[in-house]
Order: structure tokens, then C-alpha cells, then sequence
């Protein structure tokens, strides 16, 4: 099965394409936390038969292992896992920004 590429968005996450490598320093587990929940305490869930994370240069990568697509999961967006995330692909994950009536940036809270 091929799989289609592209910009993957749940609620205040948001993770990009890229052709980054996992670096040496990448820990591998079953579930990655791509953002936890400031006001609920729910969290972004990434889960996969292996899933590599690191950080390069102040970004953060993720990247699912194996033959099986990474699924996304969140207690309010999405509470059914979504079979969203391509294997072997790269991904950029960044936490969706938000200016305050302060007329500052902060991170969007959920």
C-alpha cells in the first residue's frame, strides 16, 4: 500500500514532512507524547510498533518504524486511534502558536 505524504494536524499539533534522519541520541519506544493537555491533563499520543524520537537544532523529529502506519489519538480531538502517520517518514512536530490580546505568542493551551 502506498502512502500519501503530507502535513498531519490534531488539534494543536502539527507535524510536517521533512527528509531529516533520526540522529544518533533518537530513543525508540512503543508511544510518543506530542503534547500534553495544560488545562485537562489529556495528551497527543503517538503510538507505533516502534517510534524514534530526537531533537535537532531546537526541533523536535518523530518517525514510525516498521510496516504498520503510526496511529494519532488524543481523549477530546480523536479518541478512536487514526492510522494517519506513514512509516519511515520524517516528521517535524511542532505545538500550534497563538497571540494573545497581551500581544505576545503562547502556545496554544488544551
Amino acid at each position: 500500500m502506498e502512502q500519501e505524504l503530507g502535513q498531519i494536524r490534531q488539534g494543536d499539533v502539527l507535524l510536517i514532512p521533512v527528509s531529516n534522519t533520526p540522529t544518533a541520541d533518537a530513543v525508540i519506544s512503543e508511544e510518543v507524547v506530542l503534547a500534553l493537555g495544560e488545562v485537562t491533563g489529556h495528551a497527543h499520543r503517538l503510538r507505533g510498533t516502534a517510534v524514534l524520537e530526537w531533537h535537532e537544532q531546537g526541533e523536535r523529529f518523530v518517525r514510525v518504524l516498521g510496516e504498520e502506519m503510526g496511529t494519532l489519538s488524543h481523549e477530546d480531538h480523536d479518541p478512536v486511534p487514526a492510522h494517519v502517520v506513514a512509516t519511515e517518514q520524517t516528521y517535524r512536530v511542532i505545538q500550534q502558536r497563538e497571540w494573545n490580546l497581551a500581544g505576545q505568542w503562547q502556545q496554544v493551551a488544551d
